[in-house]
């Protein structure tokens, strides 16, 4: 992905078409598929909220815990490995236990290709309003651009 698509940030101008958005039953049936082959004795599902762009998955068992963030425009999904504020992620790759299930119906963006640094080739399919937003919150990560906690 060189180019980021048009509306990956959530963000757009009111009057123009709005982005277009993941289908939620997609997630919901993941999180069941997850809990019906896994060992996490706890699951829970968090959708996105006013100030941030994506869903979050949370695993947690005796031994592990997983965050897994799914782009609420595009079906694209990431693990996280922790939030440190509410501007920046840190990200890594999930076990090969998680991703064959979730690439039944995403894709996942690997955390090299998530901590490549911004560039302005990555911005040209980006409205304006896009735009203004990463240059706001001086977002220097592309992963930080497909999830984000804009408000």
């Amino acid at each position: 992905m060189e180019k980021l698509p048009r509306g990956i940030t959530g963000f757009w101008k009111k009057g123009k078409r709005r982005p277009s958005t993941t289908d939620e039953s997609l997630i919901k049936n993941t999180v069941e598929k997850i809990k019906q082959k896994s060992l996490f004795r706890t699951l829970v599902l968090n959708a996105p909220k006013a100030d941030n762009n994506f869903y979050v998955i949370s695993l947690f068992s005796r031994n592990e815990k997983h965050l897994i963030g799914i782009n609420s425009s595009f079906p694209l999904y990431c693990g996280i490995k922790s939030m440190p504020d509410w501007t920046t992620i840190e990200f890594y790759n999930l076990p090969n236990s998680l991703t064959v299930i979730l690439d039944l119906n995403f894709t996942e963006l690997r955390s090299d290709f998530l901590n490549t640094k911004l560039k302005e080739v990555h911005l040209t399919e980006l409205d304006q309003v896009e735009r203004e937003q990463i240059e706001y919150w001086n977002t220097d990560k592309i992963g930080n651009v497909i999830f984000n906690s804009y408000d």
